[in-house]
């Protein structure tokens, strides 16, 4: 959408304003008990979930787009394959979903007729969650065939999504650990403040869990001088960042999903929440999004302040896929990047327009 946390671990989705006091209380037969504290930085906002991790499977210490945890199964050879949290405020259509991934395992659009007999109920505890399993269509003699297993579970009118993408032999071995984990989590929604909890120390880098590449880029733009190439991800077309004063920063991002992920409200929420801001109706949309044109498209321009940080983006659906050309980051920085993100904008045109 979608962190290296521990084990047994509280986060959130999209980012809290301030840090998280955690206390820890360590205990041994010799030593009276003290307490240990320490802080979470503030990093996401939304729902809330803790989870505990199987034995054999590792976090991977960045988060991108809207993953609110992200982890790998260890092996002899490294780390092997990505799951992931992904949480949304809205109610996600599954064929969105399944095209989100479904693209990436060569297979054509689905529509509610031929997605089913990819869907099935799948009953783990008391929940049930929507069980989407998709086998590779591309295969090389170079890279094994590969499975998508995309769990969802739908609470109140939030959706989570938790996809597991490996090879085929490997989902098959750890298909049991993935429902064991997915039995784990605790969920509750935090409408107001959501918060995301991770560890209070960056984790190793592990080697490269992502491997996969990103869609194709009809888009041709140019890049502010002020921006500098940022982290790469299989979810990302481009990325960039802003570095100001004091530490602060700016993630820029460009971003394409099929379908229209939930529409302009449920990523409008999304994303002010991101900056700790309440969700809003229908009918308040106008006090974040205007009318704009991007490459020659109706697109919106979203527009929002927190007390600390700010998120600017480009919506454009378009018939079959939405695009986000994204920034968030620190208020002040976002307020002086503000006409170079729509200069940015303003230059985007499909490639062979400019060429």
């Amino acid at each position: 959408m979608l962190s290296t946390l521990i084990q047994n671990f509280n986060y959130t989705l999209f980012r809290f304003l301030y840090p998280l006091p955690v206390l820890l209380f360590i205990l041994s037969c010799s030593e009276e008990p003290k307490i240990e504290s320490f802080s979470i930085p503030s990093e996401y906002d939304g729902p809330i979930v803790s989870w505990k991790l199987p034995p054999n499977w590792g976090e991977n210490p960045d988060l991108s787009g809207p993953m609110a945890g992200s982890f790998h199964v260890k092996t002899k050879s490294g780390p092997q394959g990505r799951i992931g949290v992904m949480p949304f405020r809205e109610n996600v259509s599954t064929v969105d979903v399944a095209n989100m991934f479904g693209r990436e395992m060569g297979y054509p659009p689905f529509n509610q007729e031929n997605l089913t007999p990819f869907l099935q109920e799948k009953k783990i505890g008391d929940r049930t969650f929507e069980w989407v399993y998709l086998n590779s269509k591309v295969e090389t003699a170079s890279s094994p065939p590969r499975t998508a297993l995309l769990a969802l579970l739908r609470q109140d009118k939030d959706t989570w999504l938790f996809p597991f993408i490996a090879d085929q032999k490997l989902v098959l071995k750890e298909s049991e650990n993935f429902i064991q984990f997915l039995e784990s989590c605790s969920l509750r929604s935090e409408k107001n403040k959501p918060i995301l909890a991770r560890s209070p120390a960056p984790l190793p880098k592990t080697g490269n869990t992502n491997s996969a590449k990103p869609p194709k880029n009809p888009w041709s733009w140019s890049k502010p001088s002020t921006w500098s190439e940022g982290k790469a991800s299989s979810m990302r077309i481009g990325s960039y960042k802003v570095a100001g004063p004091n530490g602060t920063q700016l993630d820029i991002s460009v971003t394409s999903f099929p379908g229209d992920v939930g529409g302009l409200l449920a990523n409008v929420n999304r994303w002010i929440g991101q900056i700790d801001l309440a969700p809003i109706q229908e009918a308040s949309l106008d006090q974040y999004c205007s009318s704009i044109t991007l490459a020659g498209n109706s697109a919106h321009l979203v527009e929002a302040y927190g007390e600390e940080k700010a998120v600017l983006a480009g919506t454009l659906f378009l018939e079959k896929e939405s695009w986000f050309f994204k920034l968030i980051g620190n208020r002040t920085l976002a307020e002086k990047e503000k006409s170079n993100f729509i200069s940015f904008l303003n230059s985007i045109s499909l490639r062979g327009e400019t060429e």
